[in-house]
Parts: C-alpha cells; sequence; structure tokens
C-alpha cells in the first residue's frame, strides 16, 4: 500500500495537474523535505483544492499532540507559513518544558484537511460542521497509535467555530485543552456544550482577541454569534501587549497583535504582527499554556 507521501509523489509527477494544484503540492513536499521529523499523515486529491495533514514531532511518544487550525480562504497555497508556526510552535513548546525543568515530547499538527469556505459561506456553520466530523475521525486514530497523549487544539477565526461545533456534536471528548483566537464565533448550543465540558472538567478553554481586530466581530454577525470569551468557565487573556511568559522561563514583554492576521506581514508601512507572531503576547502565552498541558501527565 502506498504512502501517503508516494502519493503526494505520483500525484506530482501527472502531466496532466493543473499548475496551481502542483504548487499547492510542491509547497508541502518542499516542508517534508526541509524538516526530518515532518511526517505526512494524510493527502487527500479534492475540490475546490487539495488537502493534507503533516506532523512535525514524534506522534507515538508525545505527552502532548497539538492540532493547529486555519481559517477561511486558506489552503495549501499558505500552507508554509503555517508549517512555519506549527514548526516554531512544537519546538517553543519543548524548550518551555524544559525550562521548567520538565521535559516533554510534543507533536504539533499543521491540519488543512478541510474546506473552511470564504467569507460568504463563514456567516454558516456547515464549513464548520463538516470539518468538525472530519477532525474529530483524526483524532480518533490517534488512539491507537498513542493513548497516552494529551490532545490540544488551537483555533483560529473560523476554525474556533469548528471547535464548538465539535462539541455542540458531542464528539470533542479527546480534547483536553483548547483555544479560541480571534473567534469567528459559535452556536448558542455549543456554548451550552463547552461550558458543561469547563464545568466537568474535561476542557480547559483559552480565548483571546485584539482591541484592535475589526474582522473577529463580523463573523460573529450570522449563524454563530457567540463570543467564546463569554463563556462560562473560559480563561480569557491579552492580545494587546504586555507582560507575558517567557519561552524560556520567567516573563517578558509581548508584543501587541495589529488586525486579524494569523502571521506576520511586511509592507510600505512596517511590520504587522499576528497572533503567531514569536514575538506577540497571544504566542507567547499560547506557549506557556501549552506547556502547562503537557506537563499536567508524566511523560512518556
Amino acid at each position: 500500500m502506498a504512502s501517503p507521501l508516494d502519493e503526494l509523489r505520483a500525484e506530482l509527477a501527472r502531466p496532466d495537474l493543473p499548475p496551481v494544484t502542483a504548487q499547492k503540492l510542491r509547497n508541502v513536499l518542499t516542508v517534508l523535505e526541509g524538516d526530518s521529523q515532518a511526517h505526512l499523515e494524510s493527502l487527500a486529491m479534492v475540490d475546490p483544492g487539495p488537502h493534507a495533514v503533516v506532523s512535525f514531532g514524534d506522534i507515538e511518544h508525545a505527552d502532548l499532540i497539538v492540532f493547529l487550525l486555519h481559517g477561511i480562504d486558506t489552503g495549501l497555497e499558505q500552507f508554509p507559513v503555517w508549517a512555519d508556526a506549527a514548526q516554531r510552535l512544537c519546538a517553543d513548546v519543548i524548550r518551555s518544558c524544559v525550562a521548567r525543568g520538565e521535559p516533554r515530547n510534543v507533536a504539533v499538527i499543521a491540519w488543512f484537511a478541510w474546506d473552511s469556505g470564504t467569507h460568504v459561506s463563514a456567516l454558516a456553520t456547515k464549513h464548520a460542521t463538516v470539518g468538525a466530523a472530519r477532525l474529530a475521525v483524526d483524532i480518533d486514530r490517534l488512539g491507537p497509535r498513542n493513548a497516552h497523549a494529551r490532545v490540544a487544539l488551537v483555533t483560529y477565526s473560523y476554525s474556533s467555530t469548528l471547535l464548538g461545533e465539535l462539541f455542540a456534536m458531542n464528539i470533542g471528548e479527546d480534547v483536553h485543552t483548547a483555544f479560541s483566537i480571534a473567534s469567528a464565533g459559535i452556536t448558542h448550543a455549543a456554548k451550552v456544550a463547552l461550558a458543561d465540558a469547563i464545568a466537568r472538567g474535561d476542557l480547559v478553554l483559552y480565548a483571546t482577541e485584539g482591541a484592535n481586530d475589526s474582522i473577529a466581530p463580523l463573523g460573529r454577525l450570522g449563524q454563530h454569534p457567540v463570543d467564546p470569551r463569554d463563556i462560562a468557565g473560559v480563561i480569557v487573556y491579552s492580545s494587546d501587549g504586555g507582560e507575558a511568559p517567557g519561552v524560556d522561563g520567567g516573563s517578558t514583554v509581548g508584543a501587541a497583535v495589529e488586525g486579524h492576521a494569523s502571521q506576520t506581514s511586511v509592507d510600505e508601512h512596517g511590520r504587522h504582527l499576528g497572533y503567531y507572531d514569536e514575538h506577540a503576547q497571544p504566542y507567547l502565552t499560547l506557549v506557556a499554556r501549552l506547556a502547562d498541558a503537557a506537563v499536567a501527565l508524566p511523560s512518556a
């Protein structure tokens, strides 16, 4: 049986492969060839574009497995910057655990296995609901490979709507820690389900949003109007700059996020920090709280 990597190479060898699709697949192959600990978990040639799931780190021996999810209008054309964020997050959480004197094995999965839709479809829940069902299957598949690991979800923008759907459909029982970053909102049913999971002690949920993020609130104008920061029991943290945990221990000053972008961009007006910038306050907080989750279990 061919491996996902064999399938990827076979697709790239097709003479009839559209150039745009070929570039998306090359983006994945370049990341895989550049990191010896990167592994192609799955590949699906679907419309409107191919899907891929790539892990960084050792899934089989990880104490913490983190799924990193993107928002709307995002596919494998943007995979390199998301892969960089996943690689960096994996390394930084490991460093943070070591700095505490509690070394742990960590794996991060860049999960590009769903069609997140557009700004139009994002007002509904369809893409998030389908994505949640697909994610639940992938989480379930981890069990036979590593029954020891704690599972964390890091969701951004519309994928936080997916997080809500996962619990509203009662298929999020294997998720112990979750982050809602710049949320496009969740449904009222999801709010109840998440609050219940928190109250039972089954879930630790964190949420953040920058004060000058004008895009996230627009997502909450549709069928998922609830801001996750309003869920009972959620732990809210800042994205507006200020004191933050240092990756190597102690504390530092984290920078404020500008706007809604996940990744940092540079233009003629300067550098605009995204939520996953290594110097951003929400990123530094994310690393520290993931390290909390990792050290909560004894090492494998």
